[in-house]
Order: structure tokens, then sequence, then C-alpha cells
């Protein structure tokens, strides 16, 4: 594993991983997995010694393991394939150690080496499994992590012409930025980015199971997840009985260091993204009303932590759907509450923003669920739940949200170039 750190160390970045190239991709796919194996058990061993809480899920060592399901000898057998070389992978700083994971292991395992350019707001993440690849036996250039800002590394990574694709997950404002780049080169990209997902909770939900939910959908990891709600549609009837209820419940959660266990959310990821997210005067000059958390409820912090960047939840209420509350990606513990009559009123309404990444629908009709699942503009649709993930399903959205899919066949074809060969007899 090489650790790179300047911008100008990218061309040493990505010339380690194009040596070690056709090596790594002339192991059979039985060896590949046992490294990717051996690595999964490393991380499991280690897990809580990684930062985060939301670290310490199966998810993030079965990514790794899951790649045996796509690379079985019989089916790269049974096709007519080419490594990709060098892939790029760019990650966010959310989930650091899940989403860096996620792209190395489909990459890797289909015989690519690769250029890793972590945020830099999360390098530690990166810097500890670096130590856990050595440690599984990933041959040298291999996997190559390149540390800085993304204007500089990361742009100096999709710029380079032997970096031939570029898996991407952050703000569409970035992605926007990786397309003109990557143009000239006609590079493959594939695309996670940002959301406005919508939660639409019908008269005939159970309330007890959807309340609770829907407040880990809105406030979970501060609200920095892409899949988190920001909007939440509900049905007039049952409106201002679901209003008290997830008010009364958000404002139990409690707020301050996130290593201690009690606390259900922690600090933003800095100061810049906290002045961001503060949308409370926003809504107020739009006429919204403000039901809990920032500017209305005050934040009790130990005294160690007062000049952290911590945010209360914060539900707003009685805003109109073209409010820049509704329309843009806040990525905090933020999240709008609105009325609505109807089935197709609904519907229309929640597809009214660019984003199109995830959505939950709530109602006991089997029938509803599955038309307006079906309607959605939405890359993923949970139904009477949120964040249940099966690795081996496409992840992705759609709109302002993302270009094309990853997780097991989809990253399978994205690391992959299918070559056709017609020998004459």
């Amino acid at each position: 594993v090489n650790i790179f750190l300047r911008k100008a160390e990218v061309e040493a970045a990505v010339k380690a991983a194009k040596n070690a190239f056709p090596i790594w991709s002339s192991k059979s796919p039985l060896e590949r997995s046992q490294i990717l194996n051996k690595l999964a058990d490393l991380i499991e061993h280690d897990l809580e010694a990684f930062p985060s809480s939301l670290h310490k899920s199966e998810l993030v060592y079965n990514c790794l393991r899951l790649e045996n399901h796509i690379l079985s000898p019989s089916r790269l057998n049974s096709c007519l394939l080419w490594f990709c070389s060098v892939a790029g992978l760019i990650s966010p700083w959310n989930l650091p150690l899940y989403l860096l994971t996620w792209k190395i292991a489909p990459a890797i395992a289909c015989g690519n080496t690769v250029v890793a350019k972590p945020s830099e707001m999360t390098s530690v993440t990166a810097w500890m499994m670096c130590k856990l690849l050595e440690k599984a036996g990933v041959p040298h250039g291999v996997v190559n992590v390149v540390f800085g800002m993304g204007t500089k590394a990361g742009e100096a990574l999709v710029c380079h012409p032997d970096v031939p694709l570029i898996s991407f997950t952050g703000s569409t404002l970035t992605a926007q930025r990786i397309t003109e780049k990557s143009a000239p080169h006609c590079k493959r990209l594939s695309l996670e980015l940002g959301g406005k997902n919508p939660a639409i909770i019908f008269d005939d939900a159970d309330l007890a199971q959807c309340i609770p939910t829907t407040l880990r959908s809105s406030f979970a990891n501060q609200g920095e997840i892409c899949l988190c709600t920001s909007r939440i549609f509900v049905q007039r009837g049952i409106y201002s009985e679901f209003l008290k209820r997830f008010v009364a419940e958000a404002k139990k959660w409690k707020v301050g260091n996130p290593s201690d266990p009690t606390v259900d959310v922690g600090a933003l990821i800095s100061k810049e993204h906290l002045e961001k997210v503060i949308y409370v005067k926003k809504a107020q000059a739009e006429g919204a009303r403000v039901l809990c958390g920032e500017g209305v409820d005050s934040l009790a912090l130990p005294a160690g932590n007062r000049k952290g960047y911590f945010m209360l939840p914060t539900v707003i209420a009685e805003v109109k759907d073209e409010s820049c509350c509704m329309q843009e990606e806040i990525f905090g513990p933020v999240t709008c509450v609105v009325a609505f009559d109807t089935e197709e009123e609904v519907i229309e309404r929640a597809n009214s923003v660019k984003y199109g990444l995830a959505a939950t629908v709530w109602s006991s009709n089997v029938g509803r669920v599955h038309r307006v699942a079906k309607r959605l503009q939405s890359g993923l649709v949970w139904t009477n739940c949120w964040l249940v993930r099966d690795l081996n399903l496409p992840f992705g959205g759609m709109k302002a949200s993302g270009v094309g899919r990853e997780g097991a066949k989809d990253s399978y074809e994205f690391f992959t170039e299918v070559k056709t060969i017609t020998i004459k007899h």
C-alpha cells in the first residue's frame, strides 16, 4: 500500500498502480478473494478502533466479502473480459470507512489497481485502513492512497490520462466539475451524489413504527447521510398527531460527545458545514415555523464540547414546496414536515425536486405501497422501513442524484470491460 500526500505525487501513485496491474490482474479470482476475505476479517476484528459509531456495522466488512459472490471462477471463465487497469476512487467524509471499502473492494476484486482519494477531513480512517491492507497481503502498488484537497489531489486524479474510470461519492456540484474535467478523456464515471429524500406517510401508517424510524432517517449521523430524510409528507388526517409526537420525540434526542453511548447526535464535520446547514433563518424568512431545535431550544453541552460544531435536531413546519428548505440538500439534522391530501398530489410533490436518490413510503395498504414506489423518481424506495440494505442490490440515484449504479453485479460491470473476440476456424 502506497500513501501519497501532495498533488505532485498523484503521478507517482498512478505509476505505482500501473506497474502493479499486470501481476495483480493475472492472479486468479480465488487468490484475490482470499486477500479480500482476510482484509474483511482484520477490519471486523479492529472495528471498534475506528472513529464513528456508524462504522461499527457488518456492512463495512461484508462489502469486502460480497465480492466473492460476483467473482467466482466459473463466472469469469464464461465471459471475455478486460480489466480496466487503474481506477480512481474518490470517497467522502460522512461514512469514510464504509464508502472507501465499498469502492476499493470491487475494484481490486475485478483485477484492477486503484488510486484512492479519501476526504481530507477524514484521513485518519483511511490511514488506519492502509495498515490493515498491508496485513491482509495486498501487494505493493495495488492500492495507492492520495491525501490532499479535492481541488488539487482530486482534480489531478480525475484529469490523469492513465486513469480510465472514476468512481465518486459526494456533492452534485463536485460531480459536475468531475464530468467536465474527465470529458476530454472519455472516462467512465460512476457518480453517487446528493439527495432531497421524501418520506410519505399515509393515514393508515403504523405510527408506532413510523415515528422512531423517521426520526432515525432524519437525524442519524447528524443528518450527514445522503439517504437521510429531509422532507416528510404526512396525510392530513394524521398530520397534527404525527407532528405532535414526532416533535416530542425529537426533543428527547441527546446531543453531545459521540463517544458517549447515551448520545444520539454528535458534532457536525466542520464549522463551515455547521454554518451551512443552519436553515432556521431562511425558513422563518419564508414564513415557516421552527417547532424544535436550532433557535428554539437551548443546547446543553458538557464543558469540554461547548466549542464544538453541534446542532440540535430541528423540525420545520408550514413550509412551502418551493422553499429552499424543501428544494436544497441540507445534509444536517434538519427536516421539514408538511401535510398532503391525496396520493396523486403527494407523488407529484415528492418528485418536484432535482434530486432522486431515496424515498420511504409508510402505509399498510400493499397495493398503494407498490403504486407509489413505482412512480417515485428515486433510485431506492423503502416501504415501512429505512436503510435496510442488501449489498447484492443496485445502489444509486436518478436525476441530479447520480449516474450509474454500484453494488455486486453493477460494480462488477463498472470495473470491467467486455471484449468480443471472433476467431475464424
